[in-house]
């Protein structure tokens, strides 16, 4: 739970009393960091309870309520748009809620976004609770009364009851505690609650991301940052000493050096801050960069006090109810004595088991027990001196020492009973790997000892002495564990792969034989194809049936040392050979058929043994007796192609994917409501 004391209010207020005189009209107003506002100067002494309601609202239902009393609204006058724009000056999210109190014109709004977490009913409940005491001119208990009623009471207030010099909030509140060393000690919730409360305005990327958050908004929630957390710093160095005189400076030493590293954060922060404010100019990354560092050195500040918080919330505690603590502590303390001989045992027999190095870790766990146990029973005893002595204080201190002696003791006495177990665990699961481990290396071995092999045989060694070593030194099951482990791992490694490749070359050479008979088949085809009608075909085929013939020597060189290759080589052969003969045809047919188109000599000879089938051959003699005396052709028909068409384009257009919104969702009133009172 964050709370956060009313000083900060009650300052606010003061200085805007003290500085500015009433205003008749008012235009929206800034929050500058603040929960409350009050120009109007109607709060007086409610402004504690207004602050506390509005924190037990947070903590109850993560809802923030922000009141503004001014004399009357102006630019705009209505009371809902005249809210609905001061929220959104000033950034309120939708869990945000802002309640405006116009006192002269006795008119009032509550701003609330369309996806605030609230019911209609909610806001009509709140809505009447806050008119019902705006009627009777009760200005503070107005937002009390909204504040419960949001958050589910119901009621019409607090109330802030004061018994025996003590005052309650609904935040723990602030205890008046007796006189120590002649000085009136403030109760631990003044120092330790005295903290910001991050309530979806001081981080970065509080309600959104950093990235969609402008850096006006940075900027304000930055400087909200280090007001409140500089005041949080300033008071608690002042409650340190009050502290410090009511537990003793050992109960506090986590705390003052929580309050040193915090201080150094916030101290960073307003180098940065001051860096902004030079006259050096930043870019607009720097800047944005340097703003976002302000808050999360903030954000850590507040975080070292929170993580404070807890302890003295504790020891707040044991003040009430130290008896039955110490009651309790005492009886959990004979319990763990009790247990103490049953550890050092365990501890005498791991000694007897395994090897000091294994058990390294707890050797002395059984003395640290004994003697943590022994100084309990003596803090235990003084703390029941203190309660006798009605020394609350004291004996809150005594009860929280001797709790965390017993959960130390409570600890080592755990590890002692945890390593035993491990070990017990590391024996059998060593004994598996060493069975795995042996079947592997068999398996390895038998495997054939040929060029893929040239891996294995180190891997099988690293195995083989690893093994050995967790066989004769088992005292020590978790080293000899994780070694075995790694190496067994290797070796599988290699194992698998060797293995693997020698398998796809089993595979290989069982498919080589046919594959490099049918390439060379069809390779002596088509060149004897071409030879014979070499006046007919062009250089596009002539070229493949020769890459073919360099694949097929190729595949004849690996096929003993690595047929896969082999393989792939004496294919793309066989491959080449028949798109080699596939194109020398095509080229033939079309020669032919144009010779025999001619006239002439040639065209008669054409002619001549076109019938009988021997066009294509004869072609082929002249082709190359033309070819021999002239030394090209120019007329042969070519082929060949390519893909056309261009590319193809598209998109989408007319409004995007995306839909952006720069308005809060209140504009207009929304489930904003209001009227007169």
């Amino acid at each position: 739970m964050k709370a956060r004391l009313g000083t900060v209010f009650a300052l606010a207020a003061a200085l805007a009393l003290l500085t500015a005189s009433p205003a008749l009209a008012d235009d929206p107003v800034s929050l500058d960091g603040a929960y409350v506002i009050d120009t109007a100067g109607v709060l007086a002494g409610d402004s504690g309870d207004v602050t506390d309601a509005l924190d037990s609202l947070y903590d109850r239902a993560g809802i923030q309520l922000f009141v503004v009393y001014v004399d009357e609204f102006t630019n705009p006058s209505a009371p809902i748009d005249w809210a609905d724009a001061t929220a959104e000056a000033n950034g309120l999210g939708d869990d945000d809620l802002l309640l405006a109190v116009a006192v002269s014109q006795r008119q009032y709004a509550l701003s609330v976004a369309a996806d605030a977490p609230v019911t209609d009913a909610q806001l009509d409940a709140a809505e009447a609770a806050i008119e019902s005491q705006l009627r009777d001119d009760n200005w503070g208990q107005a937002a009390i009364a909204g504040a419960d009623s949001l958050a589910g009471d119901g009621a019409a207030g607090t109330g802030a009851g004061t018994e025996s010099g003590t005052t309650e909030s609904s935040s723990g509140g602030i205890s008046v505690l007796p006189i120590v060393g002649g000085a009136a000690v403030v109760g631990v919730g003044a120092y330790v609650f005295y903290r910001v409360r991050r309530r979806g305005n001081t981080g970065a990327a509080a309600g959104s991301p950093v990235e969609s958050v402008s850096q006006e908004e940075l900027d304000r929630r930055a400087g909200s940052a280090l007001v409140e957390l500089d005041d949080a710093l300033k008071t608690s160095e002042q409650e340190l000493g009050f502290a410090e005189a009511q537990f003793g400076a050992a109960a506090t030493t986590n705390f003052a050096a929580s309050l040193k590293e915090a201080s150094a954060a916030v101290a960073q922060a307003f180098r940065i801050r001051q860096k902004l404010d030079d006259s050096e100019p930043e870019t607009a990354e720097q800047k944005r960069a340097m703003t976002i560092e302000i808050i999360e050195l903030c954000e850590r500040a507040d975080d070292l006090l929170d993580a404070q918080a807890a302890a003295f919330d504790e020891l707040r505690k044991l003040e009430t109810n130290a008896p039955a603590a110490l009651a309790e502590t005492s009886t959990l303390i004979a319990k763990a004595s009790e247990r103490l001989p049953a550890t050092e045992s365990a501890l005498e027999a791991l000694r007897g088991r395994y090897a000091p190095v294994a058990i390294e870790a707890v050797t002395d766990n059984g003395e640290r027990a004994r003697a943590l146990l022994a100084s309990a029973v003596a803090d235990s005893t003084a703390a029941s001196a203190a309660i006798e002595a009605q020394k609350s204080s004291e004996a809150a201190v005594g009860v929280r020492t001797a709790q965390a002696e017993l959960g130390q003791a409570i600890q080592l006495m755990d590890a002692v009973d945890s390593l035993a177990t491990e070990l017990q665990s590391a024996e059998t699961q060593l004994a598996a790997t060493i069975t795995d481990t042996t079947g592997d290396i068999a398996a390895a071995r038998a495997l054939p000892n040929d060029a893929t092999a040239g891996a294995l045989q180190p891997a099988i060694a690293a195995a083989g002495a690893a093994l050995a070593t967790a066989q004769s030194a088992t005292n020590n099951p978790v080293a000899s564990l994780s070694t075995l482990g790694d190496a067994n791992a290797a070796l599988e490694t290699v194992f698998v792969g060797v293995r693997d490749q020698q398998a796809a070359f089993a595979h290989a050479a069982t498919q080589l034989s046919a594959a490099l008979a049918a390439a060379q088949s069809r390779i002596t085809t088509t060149a004897q194809f071409i030879t014979t009608r070499r006046g007919g075909v062009g250089a596009t085929a002539r070229t493949r049936i020769s890459e073919a013939d360099r694949q097929f020597k190729q595949a004849l060189a690996l096929q003993t040392s690595d047929p896969v290759t082999a393989l792939t080589h004496a294919r793309q052969a066989d491959q080449l050979a028949a798109s080699a003969y596939d194109l020398a045809q095509r080229e033939v047919s079309q020669f032919s058929t144009g010779s025999n188109s001619g006239s002439g000599m040639l065209g008669g000879l054409g002619g001549a043994v076109g019938g009988s089938g021997g066009g294509d051959l004869l072609g082929g003699i002249i082709g190359g007796l033309i070819g021999g005396s002239l030394g090209s052709r120019s007329s042969r028909p070519s082929s060949g192609g390519s893909w056309g068409g261009g590319s193809r384009s598209g998109g989408f257009s007319g409004g995007g994917g995306r839909r952006s919104s720069g308005s809060s969702g209140r504009g207009g009133g929304g489930r904003s409501r209001g009227g007169r009172f």
